[in-house]
């Protein structure tokens, strides 16, 4: 997972951009987005079920997320994306010319455990300015 820190730096950028950042997520990121929600001033609306978390989706011009059930959702729903990647093989994604995938500098050695085997996080190499760049192309993009 990518650290609260990083998003609060992404969701400002956003911001500053002249973008309003949306935090979306289920009952399991909700303590999360309060936290990046406090830091940064981004909007979150609290977690929704299913069919409303799909429509706040298709809301969006352009959503950031990790390998989750709301990539498989933006994707389905032919919206842009910024896909972080670190663990699957990129070449097994199509996005549909609608996104980019952003991937840590440092190579993935953990894939499925519940920490680093390197005791350092390969997200925590993944920098903001990198994502906000992508967004910046992508939303810039036809």
């Amino acid at each position: 997972m990518w650290s609260i820190e990083n998003w609060i730096d992404l969701a400002k950028s956003i911001s500053n951009a002249g973008y309003t950042p949306l935090l979306l997520g289920g009952s399991q990121e909700h303590e999360r987005n309060l936290a990046i929600q406090a830091g940064s001033g981004a909007t979150y609306l609290g977690n929704f079920p299913l069919q409303q978390f799909i429509n706040l989706i298709d809301q969006c011009d352009l959503v950031v997320t990790q390998v989750t059930m709301g990539m498989h959702l933006t994707l389905g729903l032919g919206k842009k994306i910024v896909l972080m990647n670190n663990i699957f093989n990129p070449h097994e994604f199509d996005l549909f010319n609608k996104g980019a995938i952003v991937q840590p500098p440092k190579e993935c050695k953990c894939f499925y455990r519940g920490s680093c085997v390197d005791g350092t996080s390969c997200m925590d190499t993944l920098q903001p300015s990198v994502v906000m760049q992508q967004v910046e192309s992508v939303l810039n993009s036809n």
